[in-house]
């Protein structure tokens, strides 16, 4: 999700309650005395500098006489709130909370597609790879050390890959075969299981795109696409849900372009298995 998507998203909210204000027969000053507010706070609104709270829509539809519109004001309000959440916000208490969120929206979804450049989906890490990636953001972000509840939850997110009526594609770059995440007999582990997913689940698809390959496209970010609705896009400071429908289909499109430059079965196998030989030294 862009930075301008969100923008987007308030000034079309901004627009609405001005509008809203304006079929009143108020201003802005009228308004935020009705309302008991510093004059300020209603320029402050319409103009996209001010995000109003669910209270402060309840209140603009009273003085206004329109609540009619107060349950879709409130709605846009959460979905402009929910498309960005600071990971400060998500992991205050440690990693495990975190993980667990995502249980509901795996049980709810059908279609998985992921593209992952550099690492190993969380979906298909084992113990060994998890536990060295979420080591590496708990001392990187200083947050509560809770590795171990952190771990379990992640590999517990692994049971929905043997749930009925789900499909799984997974895409990666050959770099995250490469990417030292965790030590070496980690690493070769790590590799055994994806060549594992190359053969005995008919649910998933695993492909690699080869370093040879020239990209189809070469998206800034790794993402993760829930059935046909939601995206979610991994950042650093934070985390964005897109559901936007003309997003929604643009990062299909780039998943559809990037599966295609992908190899599978054998051809992934080979390179998972020239990788885990070269880690051997065999």
């Amino acid at each position: 999700m862009p930075p301008s998507r969100i923008t987007e998203a308030k000034g079309i909210l901004a627009a609405r309650l001005r509008e809203i204000r304006n079929d009143a027969g108020l201003t802005a000053r009228s308004l935020a005395a009705e309302a008991g507010w510093h004059f300020s706070k209603v320029s402050k609104i319409e103009h996209a500098a001010q995000m109003p709270a669910e209270n402060d829509i309840r209140t603009w539809c009273r003085v206004c006489k329109a609540e009619e519109y107060v349950v879709d004001l409130i709605a846009a309000v959460r979905n402009i709130d929910s498309m960005y959440t600071e990971w400060r916000r998500l992991e205050s208490t440690g990693l495990r909370h975190v993980q667990e969120s995502f249980q509901r929206l795996y049980q709810d979804t059908r279609q998985f597609r992921v593209f992952q450049h550099s690492a190993v989906p969380g979906l298909l890490q084992t113990p060994g790879y998890a536990r060295a990636h979420l080591r590496a953001v708990i001392d990187f972000r200083g947050i509560p050390d809770d590795l171990e509840s952190a771990v379990a939850a992640r590999l517990a997110q692994q049971d929905v890959l043997r749930a009925g009526g789900k499909r799984f594609m997974f895409v990666v770059g050959e770099q995250a075969l490469r990417t030292p995440v965790c030590g070496e007999d980690e690493m070769v582990a790590q590799l055994e299981r994806l060549a594992e997913l190359t053969t005995n689940m008919p649910q998933l698809s695993f492909g690699v795109i080869p370093a040879s390959t020239p990209p189809p496209i070469m998206p800034p970010e790794n993402f993760w696409i829930y059935d046909d609705n939601q995206v979610r896009v991994d950042t650093i400071p934070g985390q964005f849900r897109i559901k936007a429908p003309t997003d929604v289909a643009l990062y299909e499109k780039a998943f559809t372009a990037l599966a295609g430059a992908a190899v599978y079965g054998k051809a992934a196998r080979d390179l998972i298995e020239a990788r885990s030989s070269a880690l051997r030294g065999t």
